[in-house]
């Protein structure tokens, strides 16, 4: 009877601790990304006009590589979970935004600039998975300097060819009313005046995206791409954090710089046809950044109207998740750490009970 009532009693802890492990995984896994979508996310959509572009704007996934993250097993699972983060928030983000561009402003590895031909195959494989979306809108690929170098590590001639050629696009597109410029502060490249005079004139709206931001650190170069292109907005990242810079659209000098933290939101609005030209710089989505706020960038241009909506999508924190973790193995570890106790000290009692007993029986 009473070993029974102890199998019922380690029965009921056991389900107790396997409902908390459900209890978590299942909220770290799954609740904690809807609920930023629906409670956080701020629903950002074109008015009735046809001339009106939808934009997400994704900064340095930084894809994590194999020669800094290399002590197995932890290389292996922090690529894996960061890659897994990484895709469930990217999926989340294509389906409220629904957009007609998905812009990826560079950085997409880690160490794209000091891997070798085959490493960089295989992080350009876990990109593709990574990112993977069925969805018809179109792709727009940047190198920042984690992939061709150009910071930290001189700028790659060969590892910039072996970009261009993966994702094979033009330094200008066109969308609509809207004018795409792929601008390189790494590799000062702008694109020709002359190939796109046509497209500077008349009622568009002209767009420039960059790794590393122009107009928060003014400079020659960044005077040239302004007055070439003459452009309404600039979205950039590289910084890993969320600002705003405007300046005088003719020059290109600063007029106003500032943080756009996760309170200040939730939805930005910007007049293109004021003289002054906008820059977005975007967070970045990677909770390995050593950034506490991660987020995707959404932009949404109406060329009727002359203005743009922007928003940050803010990010749940993974290492908040992986915390909880943590604190649940350890309570459970304390938990089943009791249990073994106390079924111990029940033998040595029972044991020593029956000792008295037969001393008893003895006398």
């Amino acid at each position: 009877m009473i070993i029974c009532k102890r199998f019922r009693s380690n029965l009921s802890k056991t389900r107790i601790i396997l409902v908390i492990i459900i209890a978590v995984l299942i909220y770290n896994e799954y609740i904690a990304y809807s609920l930023k979508k629906w409670f956080s996310w701020p629903t950002i959509h074109c008015s009735t006009s046809s001339k009106c572009i939808k934009i997400l704007l994704v900064a340095d996934p930084q894809i994590l590589g194999e020669q800094y993250e290399v002590y197995f097993p932890r290389g292996l699972i922090s690529r894996w979970d960061s890659d897994r983060y990484i895709y469930k928030v990217f999926q989340k983000a294509v389906s409220h935004v629904d957009p007609h561009v998905v812009v990826f402003l560079g950085d997409i590895m880690d160490e794209g600039s000091v891997a070798t031909d085959d490493e960089f195959k295989r992080y350009i494989e876990r990109f593709h998975n990574v990112f993977h979306v069925n969805h018809r809108a179109k792709f727009v690929f940047l190198p920042g300097d984690n992939d061709i170098g150009g910071e930290t590590e001189p700028l790659s001639i060969r590892k910039m060819k072996m970009f261009q050629e993966t994702f094979k696009q033009p330094d200008v597109m066109h969308l609509g009313h809207i004018d795409m410029f792929k601008v390189s502060r790494i590799a000062y490249t702008v694109p020709k005046r002359e190939k796109n005079i046509s497209h500077l004139q008349g009622n568009r709206t002209r767009i420039i995206f960059t790794h590393m931001p122009l107009l928060f650190v003014p400079s020659t170069f960044v005077q040239q791409v302004v007055t070439q292109i003459r452009p309404h907005a600039i979205f950039s990242a590289h910084d890993h954090k969320s600002r705003h810079i405007s300046a005088d659209a003719e020059t290109g000098e600063r007029i106003l710089a500032e943080m756009l933290p996760p309170n200040a939101g939730p939805v930005w609005q910007y007049q293109l046809n004021t003289g002054l030209v906008h820059e977005l710089m975007v967070p970045t989505c990677s909770y390995r950044m050593g950034v506490s706020n991660m987020g995707f960038g959404a932009a949404v241009i109406d060329g009727t109207t002359d203005t743009m909506l922007y928003a940050v999508l803010w990010l749940p924190s993974r290492f908040w998740q992986l915390y909880m973790y943590i604190i649940t193995l350890s309570m459970i570890c304390m938990f089943i750490i009791l249990i073994l106790c106390q079924h111990v000290w029940f033998r040595i009692r029972h044991k020593l009970r029956r000792g008295a007993n037969n001393t008893k029986h003895t006398v």
